[in-house]
């Protein structure tokens, strides 16, 4: 049993911190402390003696017997359980036992819980935290030959590889939580979780004990946790209780944050002034008067919208897109009975998508073909030439018109995403690779009710699909928003501000904008090089949008109301166009609350010539999709084609 003071005697602490870099500690030195996360909400109330409780290692680690790489998942198992009716106080003890040491599986690993602090603040409006991995590869074409509007004021520069090769470079983003670090932390301490302490060593089997007198002990996901090896705490007797030399709290840029004072005190992309930008104004009753369509009814294909289904998000199960001119494809989920027998993971998803292809002149179906998908994602992108790019199965399949496949790219393992610069000549493809052993995994699956986070492998591709650079990561990492020219970076920053950072593919960064939002922020880009940024208003709450040219600067600006529930938007292959879809509910929609389709009271779909922001065309459509997408321009823009009603219509577009 420890007490508070013999256990900061006993364990030296070097929670503050690390005294050596933690992966490589020196023979005689003071191991550094494992940090670590809660992978699921604890409630003394629903614990018994004996229950499992994970979590996961947030920074690689090596010490005594054990090296944890960082995603490396820890057991614990509750010593005790006390609600806090008829008793003083309530009580959690967790031991912990078992760890993921080097490999799939879990081996013994006696850890002592030492700290413990509250979820990091904000970390769920937080895009792109201090987590980074760099990519590099070369690529037969400069910088300045990329297609866009800053490629094309910039020089190609000399090849830099022998053999006419160019160095580009890419760096992937994501979040990242760590424990507090604070030269103030101390052994035993509870931060930032009103009423709760921690008494080291004093459970059953020398566990750590939780408690709490006004309430029952609770921890929310992603608690963040400090732990050191028991056979350290409990087997030294005499370590002086100071900070080892050199300590020093964390950096603000390993928090993830900005020194305030950094900050510009005004939004530099909140003014839109004409010529140079479009404010896009409300659409006015007589522009919805012109625009007439035709239709073609989808229902006989065996598509039946799902009205009245609860969602707590919008799905891809419909995709519609363009072959060529003179083609499209409607791809639809069939919500069709699966036989589940002999798969291993009966709750995961199953879908069976169908594919239908029309000529778009006559109206008639040419085609139809199924696709066995095994997620809920995004599993059709348009590309150049007429063609999409689908995910099928464990491949992803290139499909030329009449719907043939043209070349099929094998996957390593599941899908995770697909990201492309707007010229579709590059792009970034995430599979999952399995980080746990089969036991392992299904007992984390039981736990979570949700498949268990695992490694991440990107490749890079080509516009030939050929893969030019490769990296490993844990799950967490961001899809990239790319350009033509490079890729773009939203980082959160103290106080609601963020930053969108821009790296050209020779490495060099600039900053594009620096704004506020309430809410986290959605980017991404789109033909012909473009970006679609949407906020929200800090003092209202209301939808913003913004589209910025490759450059950064603000093209055009719109603002919309409480009802709007979703915003995206894309663009043409050519004729320099593009069209922003808003969804509008029929009462005033709360992000994050269920919703059905049947609370979806319109779709407005506006198409936008891209030099200058002007709107050509805008169309309203009653019972719309609730998938994103739904909706795809011509690869010439002179059509739109959009989902909704169980039909698929067609509007002509007038010419930029």
């Amino acid at each position: 049993m420890l007490t508070r003071k013999a256990a900061a005697l006993l364990l030296g602490f070097c929670l503050s911190a690390f005294c050596e870099d933690p992966a490589s500690p020196s023979p005689g030195t003071l191991t550094a402390p494992v940090e670590a996360e809660l992978l699921k909400p604890l409630n003394v109330r629903s614990l018994a003696i004996g229950a499992n409780v994970f979590a996961r290692v947030t920074r690689d680690w090596n010490g005594p017997g054990c090296n944890l790489r960082q995603g490396a998942t820890l057991e614990a198992t509750v010593q005790l359980a006390e609600t806090h009716k008829g008793r003083a106080e309530s009580k959690l003890a967790l031991a912990f036992t078992r760890a993921q040491c080097g490999g799939a599986d879990m081996q013994p690993m006696e850890l002592l819980l030492s700290a413990v602090a509250h979820v990091p603040e904000n970390w769920e409006n937080t895009p792109s935290g201090p987590m980074s991995v760099p990519v590099s590869f070369v690529n037969p074409t400069s910088f300045g030959n990329r297609g866009g509007s800053v490629a094309a004021s910039r020089p190609a520069r000399a090849p830099v590889i022998p053999g006419g090769f160019y160095s580009w470079h890419m760096e992937l983003r994501g979040v990242n939580h760590h424990f507090p670090m604070s030269a103030k932390v101390q052994p035993g301490d509870v931060i930032d979780i009103k009423g709760t302490k921690l008494d080291l060593g004093t459970g059953p089997n020398q566990s750590s004990v939780l408690s709490a007198k006004r309430s029952d002990v609770r921890l929310d996901q992603y608690t963040q946790f400090l732990l050191v090896p028991s056979s350290l705490a409990f087997g030294r007797s005499e370590m002086p209780l100071r900070l080892p030399p050199g300590s020093a709290e964390l950096s603000d840029r390993e928090r993830g944050q900005t020194n305030p004072s950094a900050l510009r005190a005004t939004n530099d992309i909140e003014v839109c002034a004409p010529p140079g930008c479009a404010v896009d104004l409300p659409v006015t009753s007589a522009e919805l008067q012109g625009p007439s369509a035709t239709s073609i009814e989808v229902r006989p294909l065996g598509y039946t919208p799902r009205s009245i289904a609860n969602l707590s998000d919008f799905t891809d199960d419909e995709a519609v897109a363009w072959l060529g001119s003179e083609q499209l494809v409607f791809a639809f989920n069939t919500h069709r009975l699966i036989r589940r027998e002999g798969i291993a993971n009966w709750k995961a998803t199953h879908r069976i998508i169908r594919a239908v292809l029309f000529d778009a002149q006559s109206r008639t179906v040419t085609r139809a073909v199924d696709w066995e998908v095994m997620d809920s994602n995004r599993f059709l992108w348009p590309l150049s030439g007429g063609r999409v790019l689908v995910h099928v199965g464990n491949e992803l399949r290139v499909y030329r018109a009449g719907l043939d496949v043209e070349q099929t790219i094998p996957l390593a393992g599941p899908l995770q995403f697909i990201c492309m610069a707007p010229n579709l000549e590059l792009m970034a493809v995430a599979t999952l690779r399995e980080r746990h052993s089969p036991e392992l995994h299904s007992k984390l699956r039981d736990d979570l009710g949700a498949e268990p986070e695992e490694d991440v492998d990107i490749a890079i591709l080509n516009e030939k699909f050929s893969t030019i650079a490769q990296a490993s990561t844990v799950t967490g990492i961001e899809p990239p928003t790319l350009l033509n020219e490079g890729q773009v970076t939203l980082f959160a920053q103290p106080n609601n501000h963020y930053r969108l950072g821009f790296s050209s593919w020779e490495g060099k960064s600039s900053t594009f904008a620096r704004f506020e939002s309430s809410c986290r922020p959605g980017l991404s880009s789109m033909m012909p090089d473009h970006l679609f940024l949407v906020t929200c208003d800090a003092a209202t709450g209301r939808f913003e949008y913004r589209v910025l040219g490759s450059d950064g600067k603000l093209l055009m600006h719109g603002e919309g109301n409480q009802f709007v529930a979703s915003e995206e938007a894309s663009g043409s292959e050519s004729n320099g166009v593009f069209a922003i879809k808003a969804i509008h509910s029929g009462q005033e929609f709360i992000p994050g609350m269920d919703f059905k389709g049947a609370d979806m009271a319109f779709e407005e779909l506006r198409v936008y010539r891209a030099a200058d922001g002007k709107r050509l065309l805008a169309v309203h459509v009653k019972e719309p999709t609730t998938s994103r997408g739904g909706y795809a321009l011509s690869p010439d823009g002179s059509r739109l084609a959009v989902l909704s009603q169980a039909l698929i219509q067609f509007f002509q577009v007038p010419k930029p």
